[in-house]
């Protein structure tokens, strides 16, 4: 099996608006579909290019955006797709890859960063587990932490008690 890979390059513009931009590289994002599921039946192996373009271009409008959709914020877009052997990883921004799957016409999104590598979060968090569906603020966003003493915390709220709980203890 073979897990195709999509990655982006995220822009932020420094510039008090739009329509004369001063845009600075800001990392980006990397997005894989392991062993590419049964997307039409077929794994990445057999994918042709048309097929590839079809499923970057079903994922493209939810990992990608542009200064009017970001109100002069920011930009994103696709710089490199590839389809690699599933022991291989391709991540050229270093950061924790998106997995993502497509079922009856919606992209589902998965992200689940281990702060024991990444080291941003507290110390008391183990692992942030992200989960939406097409649209990041569609609401089907979900979070979850995985805590140090094995607890889950399923939001943002739930982890905000669990700290305050810990810290009055």
């Amino acid at each position: 099996m073979n897990n195709l890979f999509i990655h982006t390059q995220y822009l932020e513009n420094y510039a008090c608006n739009q329509s004369s931009p001063y845009m600075k590289f800001k990392g980006g994002n990397t997005y894989v579909m392991k062993n590419c599921g049964d997307f039409d039946k077929l794994n990445c192996g057999e994918f042709d290019r048309n097929l590839i373009a079809s499923v970057v271009a079903q994922v493209k409008p939810y990992i990608t955006t542009d200064l009017l959709k970001s109100n002069g914020g920011s930009e994103e877009y696709v710089t490199d797709v590839a389809v690699l052997k599933n022991e291989m990883t391709k991540n050229v921004y270093d950061t924790t890859p998106t997995e993502f799957h497509i079922y009856n016409g919606s992209v589902n999104f998965m992200k689940v960063t281990d702060n024991r590598e990444d080291g941003w979060m507290r110390n008391e968090i183990l692992e942030m587990t992200e989960s939406w569906t097409n649209e990041r603020d569609s609401g089907t966003y979900k979070v979850s932490y995985l805590m140090e003493d094995g607890d889950f915390c399923e939001s943002q709220d739930e982890l905000k008690a669990w700290f305050t709980t810990k810290e009055v203890a």
